[in-house]
């Protein structure tokens, strides 16, 4: 039987591989009142947002020292969570990501496993970037690798994940036997999506092992899976993970979240302290206008959490950050965890 040693959940903000003076190109681009922004449940204009949260005086926070300590202490907390991985050693990973028309594009599975000896991972092209919305550029580096990369899969895991899934747990999951990809013309052909890339560059610092890419569609809504949905998602994958008829030792990660495009400090705290307590229900019960923009991400975090809670590893906080961009606090809130014996 396969064992879960550990598990990882970081944040992948842009803002993270973007420099603290860099950020008011995004803040620009937020402050214009015809893009969305979702706080506490409420799709609102960026004047009302700031109108709303102008008692939290967020404007205190955007001074250059207070984002550039936001950041060095964010990397000291990827610097420890890559640490922790290096000495748990898994033989095998689990990344449980989401993909935003980075690889689906003409079709968008609810949940998807990808079983392939082989995971390709390649930079964006110059056609690729012109596309791109403003400052995204930036922060490529933090997530793509300089030149056409291949990183080693897990076949045999990948199958037997997504069979025990679909025969023994009732989930219909989407089986990919090679990395999916638009094909055809050059400047369509997208690397790994940036949930798994930053792992491969923060957690495993380029030394990738074995893994299986697990996605959780969380970007779009149409099919995206309920905060209770994702939980059993996650207590099924336990599941598979331990029936694997092998000693070898497994690790599951997961990246994305938490609140963003607007920071919500409450809120994060709660999710985070839920995943702490082992609390399912309070985090199965997280309604759909809550997970909205990035902080739907935070249904991989729930399902990665889920596993954790299945196999009885406890989770420890190893930083909060909350990068902010705007007075009506959009930005992105950073945490850095991991769950062991």
């Amino acid at each position: 039987m396969a064992e879960i040693v550990l598990g990882i959940g970081c944040a992948h903000t842009p803002q993270l591989h973007t420099l603290a003076k860099d950020w008011d190109l995004r803040a620009d681009r937020d402050r214009q009142d015809g893009i969305p922004l979702w706080f506490k449940g409420e799709k609102l204009k960026y004047k009302e947002l700031e109108k709303m949260r102008e008692a939290e005086n967020l404007g205190a926070l955007l001074g250059m020292e207070t984002r550039e300590e936001a950041l060095r202490k964010s990397f000291l907390a990827m610097d420890r969570l890559h640490e922790i991985f290096v000495e748990a050693a898994p033989d095998v990973v689990v990344i449980i990501g989401n993909d935003q028309h980075e690889i689906f594009s003409g079709m968008i599975p609810t949940f998807a496993v990808i079983a392939s000896e082989t995971i390709e991972n390649l930079p964006r092209t110059p056609e690729q970037n012109k596309r791109l919305p403003i400052g995204i550029e930036l922060a490529d580096h933090g997530h793509l690798p300089a030149e056409h990369t291949v990183y080693p899969g897990n076949r045999e895991l990948g199958l037997h994940i997504a069979g025990h899934l679909v025969k023994e747990s009732g989930f219909d999951v989407t089986l990919c036997h090679e990395k999916p990809t638009v094909k055809g013309d050059h400047s369509l052909l997208y690397g790994m999506p940036h949930a798994y890339g930053f792992l491969y560059k923060n957690i495993m610092r380029d030394h990738v092992v074995q893994h299986v890419p697990v996605d959780v569609n969380c970007w779009y809504y149409e099919n995206s899976p309920t905060a209770s949905r994702c939980y059993d998602f996650g207590v099924a994958v336990a599941k598979a993970i331990q029936a694997w008829d092998t000693d070898k030792r497994v690790a599951v990660l997961t990246t994305g979240g938490l609140t963003h495009f607007v920071v919500d400090k409450e809120w994060d705290h709660m999710f985070l302290d839920a995943m702490k307590k082992h609390d399912a229900e309070t985090l199965k019960s997280i309604p759909q206008k809550e997970l909205m923009a990035g902080t739907s991400e935070c249904k991989s975090w729930i399902a990665t959490s889920a596993v954790m809670d299945t196999v009885g590893l406890d989770m420890t906080v190893v930083d909060y950050q909350c990068l902010y961009r705007t007075e009506g606090g959009t930005g992105s809130s950073c945490a850095f965890t991991y769950w062991q014996a």
